[in-house]
Formats: structure tokens, sequence, C-alpha cells
């Protein structure tokens, strides 16, 4: 169904041309589903996407490399509605949280108390500490990925 067909069978719904957005027609899910425009496209396009007709049969590793593009092209499709308008200094705030982390874990690891009776909730606080750490630079590696790819615009990086 395209765009002009879900107007026209909402109009129809309404009474109106063009829907007024009150009667049961698509258009009045489409307007209620969210407040942020980019989502509401999204919500639509999925919402009409018609069904593709069976493609001849490939083989097992041609179909992985359909679906490896397909993740790769949705992903940066997510991505690039998601980081909109990436300034270089929140890139360099995320550099200095991470360094941060590692600081705190590292500082915690070697104030590790000996005696057994603190060392539970040290070794808690070390893990709680480790997981930070490690989730920053997972996310960093991530983020430069994505940079070196172009996938991410960040402003004054070409």
């Amino acid at each position: 169904m395209t765009l002009a067909e879900l107007i026209q069978n909402d109009a129809s719904n309404t009474g109106k041309r063009g829907g007024d957005n009150r009667g049961n027609g698509a258009m009045q899910w489409f307007h209620r589903a969210s407040g942020k425009p980019q989502e509401r496209l999204r919500m639509l396009e999925d919402a009409l996407a018609v069904p593709e007709p069976d493609p001849e049969p490939v083989s097992a590793g041609a179909f992985v490399e359909q679906i490896e593009d397909t993740i790769q092209e949705q992903s940066k499709r997510e991505i690039m509605s998601v980081l909109v308008h990436l300034k270089q200094s929140e890139i360099r705030a995320l550099v200095r949280r991470a360094a941060h982390a590692k600081g705190r874990y590292l500082a915690a690891l070697m104030e590790m108390p000996r005696s057994q009776s603190s060392r539970k909730t040290a070794v808690e606080e070390l893990s709680l500490a480790r997981q930070e750490y490690e989730e920053l630079e997972k996310g960093l590696d991530v983020l430069r990925r994505l940079i070196l790819d172009n996938d991410v615009q960040i402003g004054g990086v070409r």
C-alpha cells in the first residue's frame, strides 16, 4: 500500500478528503504513535512495507551475505537517527570518562583489602568499577569503527 492509498483509505474512513485524523483510519495511528517525526516516518515505512516476492533460490552463503548487508544497512540507519549532530567535544568527554573509570578501577584494585571481613564488599565494588571501564572501552571501540566507516557524522570531521 502506498502513502497515497493510505491517505485515500483514511479519507474514506473519515468521510473527508485527506482525512481529519479523528476516524479509525491508518493516519490516526500514524500521528498518535509517536511525537518524533523520524520515528513516525520509520513506523509508517514499516507499516507500509510490502513483503518482497520469494526470490530465486540462493546458496546458504549468499543468503547469509544478504542478511549481513541488511543488518549493516539497518544498523547504519538506526545509528544515524540516534547519533545526530555528534560533536567532537562529546567524544572527548566520553574518552575522559573512560580514562577516569580505568583509573578508579586500578585504584580500587591496588587498595583491595587483604582481610576477609571487608573483602566481599571490596570485590563487588572492584567488579562494578571494572564493568564500567570495560563498557566504556567497548563503546569507544564501536564508536571508532563507526567514525572510520563514516557511519556517524561528527561536526568538523571529514
